[in-house]
């Protein structure tokens, strides 16, 4: 799933059946653990996976090259 973050806009964008998705994820969390405590919520799972993407899996862009 694709999530934009977008710095100059201060906005994050989401795709638009992004609830479907989590309605399926918590869906599938449900019949595996049978715990509620695990479902995801909406602006809870933006903040995981903003929580892992911080944790080492940042990386810089390379720079482009001038085409001749």
């Amino acid at each position: 799933m694709r999530i934009i973050l977008d710095t100059d806009k201060k906005t994050i964008t989401v795709p638009w059946n992004y609830q479907q998705k989590l309605d399926e994820m918590n869906k599938l969390i449900m019949e595996v653990t049978n715990d509620e405590s695990k479902k995801k919520d909406y602006m809870g799972y933006l903040n995981e996976c903003w929580q892992e993407a911080i944790q080492g899996h940042v990386s810089e862009g390379k720079k482009p090259t001038k085409k001749a």
